[in-house]
């Protein structure tokens, strides 16, 4: 190759390589458009035609424009973005997210953590009394009877497998469908005193709420059809000791 061509071939290179760093130069980077005043309720629609922002940068600022939209709508007052990059307004929404998920993250551990408690303390203390459900039914309102509301009626079975005489006990009673999903729950407390190795009943009743739709479901479930979870509590002993939490 001449040294004629060879000049004009590297003249060429550096031409383009300039129309690139140039190009390069002029393109507009979203990250660094700051919102005005005159801008600042239009800054997303101007951001539209540019590229260069990540899915998650993407959606990070929509997520801040939908927030403080509706934050607005709903009379609350967010800090002005006038003076801030996107770039800023993204790393706002990501700290944001970041700070919510922790509180979330630190919410189900606490549930969590209780729920274990609670199902420990409910195992030990189901071996000082057993309980179960073994009838349903629905008893309705009735004037002329005196009877003013309607009533689920759960007749119970409880033993004491205790060394001690039980005074009274309190808990929790869920009724679950064959999938485990609560279809309706109730706190109970029986002061029917059983001795150590004996059995016992109780009738309990429960009032219909015709517009809850727990109670809806509950009453219309047959009992065949559900589980009874036994949640105790605390039981009180005869001779004043007890066990379980308040």
């Amino acid at each position: 190759m001449s040294p004629k061509k060879a000049t004009e071939l590297l003249l060429k290179a550096l031409v383009a390589l300039l129309v690139v760093l140039v190009i390069a130069a002029c393109a507009k980077d979203p990250r660094q458009y700051r919102i005005t005043e005159a801008n600042k309720d239009r800054f997303m629609d101007d951001l539209k035609p540019l590229k260069g922002l990540t899915v998650e940068e993407a959606g990070l600022l929509y997520s801040y424009s939908l927030r403080t939209s509706m934050g607005a709508a709903l009379g609350q007052k967010a800090p002005s973005p006038v003076g801030k990059t996107v770039a800023e307004l993204i790393a706002i929404e990501r700290d944001l997210e970041e700070k919510a998920k922790k509180e979330k993250d630190d919410q189900d551990r606490l549930a969590k953590e209780a729920k274990a408690k609670e199902e420990a303390l409910a195992a030990e203390l189901r071996k000082a009394i057993t309980f179960t459900v073994y009838e349903k039914s629905f008893l309705p309102s009735n004037a002329m009877s005196g009877r003013y509301q309607d009533h689920i009626v759960i007749k119970c079975a409880y033993q004491n497998s205790s060394a001690k005489r039980i005074r009274a006990f309190t808990g929790r009673v869920r009724f679950t469908d064959l999938f485990d999903k609560e279809v309706f729950a109730s706190s109970l407390t029986i002061t029917d005193p059983v001795n150590a190795g004996e059995k016992a009943t109780w009738i309990g009743t429960i009032n219909y709420n015709q517009f809850m739709e727990e109670h809806r479901r509950f009453k219309d479930a047959e009992l065949t059809d559900l589980k009874v979870v036994w949640l105790p509590k605390q039981i009180l002993f005869a001779d004043g000791t007890k066990i379980g939490s308040e």
